[in-house]
């Protein structure tokens, strides 16, 4: 079992959206009140931990599914991707717990809750702040120079607003619409301040592509199979390497690169790097990706066939096909 500290970075392809309010038709960046050193308070965007660990942990859960070609309960489903809920009889089961890290190490590293009995994650996920100089105060001393020095935030942000064309208006799309029903196009009545329109001006607030966000990641003693879990969970991020939100206007794309640091050894070691095509990962990083999948094929094989009573008690699996 190890301790490990994960230093990732996104680099923006695209404009980014992470929405904290929405005021009639504009929608504004989250932002962290960070305190400065001359005692001022600054707000900076920031991409919320809670956000990026949902997101690998659904796609953890999905990899774990694809890779088992396995249907699972609307309990399991929500237990995966929801951390499952909390109700019923109150109980602890310890054997059951460890049986289920064990197991299940998507579980394992994300946690969740069964009945009562409540699994604590090993996974704590921080917040992505952006190299800036008013982030400077809560970034990892590694960024103290550089870029971080000679940004301001102010310059990172920018406001774009969208329209929704109303469709109805384009006389070359009426023959699309039935003939009884052309008429309604040429003789609309006069729209009512109660109707909904179907031409709308949106505006949002959004991060400027090329832009660098970066966090930290704690793995609480885990092993290399649980390593393995997570390192996976990056590899199905690559198929589709958005985050934020309006990913559908092309918002959030991203390159991802991290580092992981042996908290016991002090080495560190590139991780993974997204960029490209396919994502790279180093030694250690496929050597638990390998690890992972090599549970996922043997253990999981030897207990859906000898022990399947026992593994649908812990996730309710049933194979499809």
């Amino acid at each position: 079992m190890n301790n490990y500290r994960i230093h990732g970075r996104f680099v923006t392809r695209s404009p980014l959206s992470h929405i904290s309010e929405s005021i009639s038709t504009n929608s504004y960046l989250a932002q962290d009140p960070i305190l400065q050193p001359n005692g001022e308070i600054e707000e900076v965007f920031a991409y919320s931990g809670n956000a990026w660990r949902g997101q690998l942990r659904d796609l953890s859960a999905t990899y774990l599914l694809e890779k088992l070609d396995t249907q699972i309960d609307l309990d399991e489903f929500h237990l995966l991707y929801s951390g499952g809920k909390i109700g019923g009889d109150q109980s602890i089961d310890i054997l059951k717990a460890k049986l289920m890290r064990k197991i299940v190490p998507h579980v394992s590293i994300f946690g969740g809750g069964i009945g009562t009995q409540i699994m604590q994650g090993k996974l704590k996920v921080g917040s992505s702040y952006p190299l800036c100089i008013e982030a400077l105060p809560v970034l990892h001393e590694r960024y103290y120079c550089g870029l971080a020095t000679k940004v301001s935030y102010a310059d990172l942000t920018f406001e774009k607003s969208f329209t929704r064309f109303d469709d109805s208006k384009n006389f070359d799309l009426h023959e699309k619409v039935k003939v009884s029903d052309q008429h309604l196009l040429e003789t609309k009545p006069k729209k009512k301040e109660s109707e909904v329109s179907t031409q709308m001006r949106m505006t949002s607030e959004l991060i400027v592509a090329g832009t660098q966000l970066v966090h930290e990641i704690e793995l609480v003693n885990v092993s290399e199979v649980e390593l393995g879990a997570f390192v996976a969970a990056f590899t199905r991020f690559a198929q589709a390497p958005y985050i934020g939100g309006q990913s559908n206007k092309g918002h959030g794309r991203v390159s991802y690169f991290a580092e992981i640091v042996n908290l016991s050894t002090g080495e560190v070691q590139d991780l993974i790097k997204i960029n490209s095509e396919l994502p790279q990962l180093s030694v250690v990083g496929q050597q638990a990706k390998d690890a992972y999948d090599e549970h996922l094929t043997k253990i999981y094989n030897a207990f859906l066939e000898q022990k399947e009573s026992e593994i649908r008690g812990l996730l309710g699996a049933s194979q499809c096909g």
